[in-house]
């Protein structure tokens, strides 16, 4: 009797594997679909690769239309989310697991299959890597800045023709830290093929997506996640579509970005840990900050990110009121990454021209894919009666004067959000510090919350160029929380980014717009839904406590 008692439970873990074992074949199978389908349409805005010659099944029957093309591509991408989506809900309903191991292996293994299918794509859905690389040769092998208004005309070098023409007269700018390790990758032998240098970029991002599921694994673990939810929290982002897609299929920066945030959470827990002496702790916060400033140097998206990260410890030690010890202490702290990032990038800095350049590759001169841009011929209408009332020549053209006022606006509200949060966080923070049950664990939690807030407000309001993959961060910070409302709006935000890759190739204006629109709005109405039908539920209880 006892021994039925004891070997019921794990009975019952094991019945999630073959489900779970199913829809990563069925997963697999759809990424096989995918390879065989992705060919570079005139307008779907697909690029090709040297592997695409390399394959043999080029004589298959695909559509030849943009709009089959993308009816398929979208058929797909719809198929993978709902396999995704069946596995997290599985994973969630699950008994607890009876092995670490195990569980470990099942939200690994899979995703290295479905990592090392994507490798072979034939087709990408831009050319960042190639111009990445292009930009690392720049400065490996031919000693030139790429930091200029535009690439210098390289026929002779093997990536120049795999460069779209619009990336032939645009400036190559891409963060410091990236341009680095593209001319580290340059240096290797065997890059001069195009071929090889993809897939060693594109490995080296499998690499980091696996490395980002460990750390996941480990940081759940160490914030004290119940078995399941480390094992769900992990198989999230270890399983998502969009994650495998733009790392280990497109080779994006934004996985090493989670790669060094990740490191940056797990430097400042140690921080934090009882027992240890203050050189250790300082030394643990310093390394922290230290990957703090690579991130930055990495990419901007860290930027919103940074003052929250750097005052995490001082918020939970310092006193209030204005003090001298306080102001280094924060001084120092938001300094060390900042001098990280310049470190890097001043090499690069060439004056005048490369200010240019880097103002012309921000984004802040256009919208795409921001659903911001549908105020613009709003504000455009209105300001046109008022451009003939005036009668000045300064007004004639009312687009520049509508751009501004909605970026201004944006970056406004983005301040007061900013401002509101760090309030927030740190008096949390202190009057966590004050209750005697409250645990770095706990802290480190509200830190995250905090990260996934401002990222998110970043992404919406600042992002007047979004790339579907800007969401990997968001959807890494994500599968660190408990499962709520906010978390679930971030991963539902990765599976809209998810299907706007089957419409990268709208190039209107209008249509850029909307597929911001689709991007963002799903994932703002779940949110605002299940707050209000929170506090809804909440009015509810207290109305029938009081009867």
């Amino acid at each position: 009797m006892l021994a039925s008692t004891v070997e019921q439970p794990q009975a019952i873990s094991r019945r999630h594997w073959p489900v779970l074992l199913g829809l990563a074949l069925v997963s697999e199978g759809l990424y096989v679909l995918l390879l065989l389908a992705l060919r570079p349409i005139a307008g779907l805005g697909l690029v090709p690769t040297p592997l695409l010659a390399l394959q043999s099944w080029n004589n298959l029957a695909l559509p030849s239309s943009r709009v089959d093309a993308i009816s398929l591509l979208l058929t797909l991408l719809l198929a993978l989310t709902a396999c995704y989506a069946l596995a997290g809900w599985r994973a969630l309903a699950g008994d607890r697991p009876d092995s670490t191991g195990s569980m470990l292996g099942l939200v690994l293994g899979p995703s290295l299959l479905f990592g090392l299918t994507l490798l072979c794509l034939p087709t990408l859905f831009s050319d960042t890597a190639f111009a990445s690389l292009f930009s690392g040769r720049l400065i490996a092998l031919y000693g030139l800045a790429p930091w200029q208004t535009t690439p210098p005309a390289l026929v002779s070098d093997p990536y120049w023709s795999w460069l779209t023409p619009l990336t032939r007269h645009s400036p190559l700018v891409y963060a410091p830290l990236w341009e680095w390790l593209c001319a580290l990758l340059a240096l290797l032998p065997g890059t001069s093929s195009p071929a090889l240098g993809l897939l060693l970029l594109k490995g080296l991002l499998l690499l980091a997506h696996l490395l980002n599921t460990l750390l996941i694994w480990s940081l759940l673990g160490r914030l004290g996640a119940s078995p399941r939810a480390r094992f769900t929290g992990s198989l999230l982002y270890a399983w998502n579509p969009l994650a495998l897609l733009a790392l280990a299929g497109d080779g994006h920066s934004e996985g090493l970005l989670l790669t060094l945030l990740l490191v940056t959470l797990w430097g400042l827990l140690s921080r934090e840990q009882e027992g240890r002496s203050r050189a250790v702790a300082l030394l643990a916060e310093g390394g922290a900050l230290v990957t703090l400033g690579l991130a930055v140097a990495l990419s901007p998206l860290a930027l919103p990110l940074w003052p929250l990260l750097a005052g995490f410890s001082l918020w939970q030690r310092a006193a209030a009121g204005f003090r001298w010890s306080r102001f280094w202490a924060w001084t120092w702290r938001l300094l060390l990454p900042a001098v990280v990032a310049l470190l890097l990038a001043l090499p690069l800095w060439h004056g005048a021209d490369s200010y240019r350049a880097v103002m012309a590759a921000s984004g802040w001169f256009s919208f795409a894919r921001s659903p911001l841009a549908l105020l613009v011929p709003l504000l455009r209408r209105l300001y046109t009666p008022l451009a003939v009332l005036l009668d000045s020549p300064r007004h004639r053209q009312p687009a520049q004067p509508a751009e501004l006022t909605v970026k201004g606006g944006a970056l406004f509200c983005f301040a007061l959000l900013f401002i509101w949060l760090l309030a927030s966080v740190s008096a949390r923070l202190r009057s966590g510090r004050d209750c005697p049950p409250s645990t770095a664990a706990q802290a480190l939690s509200s830190l995250i919350t905090a990260c996934l807030l401002a990222l998110g407000a970043w992404l919406l309001l600042l992002s007047f160029n979004f790339w579907p993959w800007y969401a990997l961060p968001l959807l890494g910070l994500a599968s660190l929380r408990r499962r709520d409302a906010l978390n679930g709006s971030a991963l539902l935000f990765s599976l809209t980014a998810l299907l706007s890759l089957a419409l990268l190739g709208i190039s209107s204006a209008l249509g850029q717009a909307l597929e911001g629109l689709l991007i963002f709005l799903p994932p703002l109405v779940y949110l605002t839904g299940a707050f209000f039908w929170r506090g809804r539920r909440a009015i509810f209880k207290e109305a029938q406590s009081s009867t």
